[in-house]
C-alpha cells in the first residue's frame, strides 16, 4: 500500500512511522539526534516554500533540493524530510537581510 501526496510524492507506511518516531524523539529530547549532528545531510542556502504542500528548497553539494518537509526544529537549524533529519545552514532570508543592510 502506498499513500499518495500532492505532486506524485508517495511514501510507504513505514516512512510515516519513521517520521512519527523522529518527532517523538525530538519532542522528548529537544534535539533531532545528537549522535548524527555531524553526519546528517546538509542543505545550504535554503528557504521554506509552499507548493501544494509545505516544502524546502536549497542546495546539497551540487544538487538542488526541493522536498516536502514535515517539521523544523525550533531554531530552524534542522528539517525533517521523508528520509530523516537534515541540517540547515544559510537561510536565504538571512542573507537577503544582510544585503538590504549593506545597501541601505
Amino acid at each position: 500500500m502506498t499513500t499518495q501526496t500532492p505532486r506524485a510524492f508517495s511514501y510507504e507506511p513505514e516512512t510515516f512511522r519513521s517520521i512519527a518516531q523522529d518527532l517523538q524523539t525530538y519532542r522528548a529530547t529537544g534535539h533531532p539526534g545528537r549522535k548524527m549532528s555531524s553526519t546528517a545531510p546538509l542543505i545550504l542556502d535554503w528557504s521554506k516554500t509552499l507548493l501544494p504542500f509545505p516544502g524546502i528548497i536549497g542546495t546539497s553539494g551540487t544538487a538542488t533540493v526541493l522536498e516536502p518537509v514535515f517539521a523544523f526544529s525550533d531554531d530552524n537549524s534542522w528539517a525533517l524530510l521523508a528520509q530523516g533529519w537534515v541540517r540547515l545552514e544559510n537561510h536565504i532570508d538571512d542573507r537577503l537581510d544582510i544585503a538590504r543592510r549593506i545597501t541601505s
